[in-house]
């Protein structure tokens, strides 16, 4: 997972997932999992940040669905709703709800989409690499 966005992944990261679009001209790769609520803040210490966003709904979420979702459709970045990409499991107990929604330069790809979600005592991230 390391390889697919260019990022250091904190010791808790537990539950990982991952799909990928591989075509001639366009790829992509999409991760989710979790990680301890304490090792959020050191993950993104490493983001070269562009833009940040709060989610344009309130309350719980769902981390499996893609596309817009519950973030605000004005963004730099995003994760398609193509059909490759779907098919995440949820792997936690609590709801989840949505923190942030982060567009960043890709040390891998032209671009990254972060989501943060809070799924009670720990986090689920979501990272979304784009290559046009």
């Amino acid at each position: 997972m390391e390889d697919a966005h260019g990022l250091k992944l904190p010791q808790s990261v537990r539950n990982c997932q991952q799909r990928r679009i591989v075509r001639f001209v366009d790829h992509s790769v999409l991760s989710l999992f979790e990680l301890d609520q304490n090792e959020v803040q050191k993950f993104l210490a490493q983001l070269k940040i562009k833009s940040r966003n709060p989610p344009a709904k309130t309350g719980a979420g769902d981390p499996c669905l893609n596309g817009w979702n519950v973030w605000p459709e004005n963004t730099a970045t995003f994760v398609p709703g193509n059909k490759e990409l779907g098919g995440l499991k949820r792997t936690w107990v609590n709801e989840a709800k949505p923190i942030e929604m982060l567009s960043c330069s890709s040390p891998k790809g032209d671009w990254l989409h972060v989501e943060i979600w809070s799924v009670g005592d720990h986090a689920v991230i979501k990272l979304y690499t784009d290559w046009n």
